[in-house]
């Protein structure tokens, strides 16, 4: 099944905590044409049209307005971005949303102070299922639905090639930005939910700020699920928890961080 591109950000975004919309400038001589992404404020990035690579973008604001809530309406929430160019702040993009909905789209460009309105750019191109995030300038190139291949495409023009956990057919696949090793910087995630439903799956790839690349996390051998499942994260102890079924019981792993970023294992329930 394919979907229109804007049929799928409004099948993905109830509330936009994680969206990737195509843009385009209106009120222009010529339309400027982009793409803008983020997850729940991070990973954010704008790309526009011709340009060999993307722009990050860095969270400045929320406002919500809830004003109308007594009368039944949703909340509006409105986000600004700041466009971080070569180390440096060069504008500004805002919007508003609320369930299913955006609007109110700009580009404030700093040097002059000039506004850009933009609006979704509702063509008839087919969603292909690909996705794209942003994170310590490294690009991750992955299908939200399809496919379970990922790109990973570092600022030197090095690449990896990888596969992620096997879609089931109907679902899609979710990307979060969290420090999932407790060394504060963010690091980065795909799940996907098995089609009973059951499980949640996660393939989480940590950021090595020396090397400045990024490596899958594994659990060490013979522990544990197999792979990360169903996984809670306690910041205050510095721990990650996975949970797998074993016929009628439930297993739980727990394990910590060594001093050289492998993961032990703490416990078994």
């Amino acid at each position: 099944m394919k979907f229109k591109y804007f049929a799928f950000l409004a099948f993905l975004m109830p509330t936009i905590a994680s969206a990737q919309m195509k843009l385009k400038s209106f009120g222009t001589a010529k339309p400027i044409e982009l793409t803008l992404g983020w997850e729940d404020r991070k990973a954010a990035f704008v790309w526009y049209k011709g340009q060999k690579e993307p722009i990050a973008l860095k969270f400045k604001s929320l406002t919500i307005d809830s004003s109308d809530r007594e009368s039944g309406q949703p909340n509006f929430n409105s986000y600004t971005f700041t466009e971080m160019y070569q180390g440096k702040a060069t504008g500004e993009y805002g919007f508003t949303e609320w369930p299913r909905n955006v609007d109110d789209i700009y580009y404030i460009r700093y040097k002059d102070g000039k506004k850009f309105k933009f609006e979704l750019d509702e063509d008839d191109e087919t969603y292909d299922g690909k996705s794209m995030a942003l994170l310590h300038q490294v690009q991750f190139h992955y299908y939200s639905f399809f496919k379970d291949s990922l790109k990973i495409v570092y600022p030197d023009g090095s690449t990896s090639n990888l596969l992620l956990n096997e879609l089931d057919e109907g679902k899609n696949r979710r990307m979060k930005v969290k420090d999932y090793n407790f060394d504060g910087v963010d690091d980065i995630s795909f799940d996907i939910t098995s089609a009973d439903g059951l499980n949640v799956a996660y393939d989480i790839f940590i950021y090595n700020r020396t090397t400045k690349k990024f490596n899958k996390l594994m659990q060490p051998k013979n522990t544990g699920c197999g792979e990360m499942v169903n996984l809670k994260i306690d910041k205050q102890r510095k721990e990650l928890t996975t949970m797998c079924k074993s016929g009628p019981k439930w297993n739980s792993f727990t394990y910590k961080f060594n001093k050289v970023g492998k993961l032990v294992l703490v416990r078994e329930d």
